[in-house]
């Protein structure tokens, strides 16, 4: 039996951030925030990151899902629904069914955005303040065209419900939630998709222990699927 591929390589990942600039314009120097990080993730795997505060963790999240700009080094993603034959396309390099995205730009980076989801730390200012949460929950399908009419809602009530939402939050704005409540929001939005690949920068530190047991074991029943 072939052993399974990694569904995501990072291989030398660095991100450098410029120190205030000299008298002539350029950096005076640089703040290494990432420097030299390789590692692979399975599919079905669990990779956890630990370090002390500013050590990198939440850059290095920000990276895997292109909300930043790798300094150097690559990102390798395993597309699982589509076969990759070579190609070269939008700027991402292919290497068999492993491709480079540090590098994606247009309708491939688009694509990725399916796939690829973040939950962040901070649920007070990760949601847009005058979307209910109906609509934070349902933006994402329909930006991406996977669901409307019936399907839309059933598909945001069940997620509303999996990550401890009753259907009557669902017209409330983030500002009449508990920090609690509000992470289980920003949770269910990055789960919506059902994405094959998702960072997690602290998810359950604002959350019950009832609810991190919940949320947790929610995570791992769609990491199973």
């Amino acid at each position: 039996m072939n052993s399974p591929s990694p569904i995501v390589q990072v291989d030398g990942l660095t991100k450098l951030f410029p120190v205030s600039k000299s008298l002539f314009g350029g950096p005076k120097g640089y703040i290494h925030a990432v420097d030299g990080v390789s590692f692979d993730l399975y599919p079905g795997q669990t990779l956890g990151l630990v370090g002390e505060s500013g050590c990198g963790k939440t850059t290095i999240g920000k990276l895997l899902v292109k909300l930043q700009e790798p300094t150097s080094g690559r990102i390798l993603f395993r597309d699982a629904g589509r076969e990759l034959d070579g190609a070269e396309e939008d700027g991402a390099k292919v290497d068999g069914e492993l491709h480079d995205i540090s590098q994606t730009k247009g309708q491939r980076l688009k694509d990725l955005r399916r796939k690829v989801q973040m939950i962040f730390q901070d649920p007070y200012s990760s949601l847009n303040p005058r979307m209910t949460v109906r609509d934070v929950l349902s933006e994402p399908l329909i930006a991406n065209k996977l669901a409307k009419g019936t399907e839309l809602n059933d598909r945001v009530v069940d997620i509303a419900r999996r990550c401890g939402l009753d259907v009557e939050h669902l017209s409330r704005y983030p500002h009449a939630f508990s920090g609690g409540q509000r992470q289980r929001i920003a949770i269910a939005r990055a789960l919506v998709l059902r994405p094959e690949f998702v960072v997690c920068d602290e998810p359950v530190s604002a959350l019950d222990v009832s609810i991190q047991a919940q949320i947790l074991n929610l995570l791992k029943d769609l990491q199973q699927k």
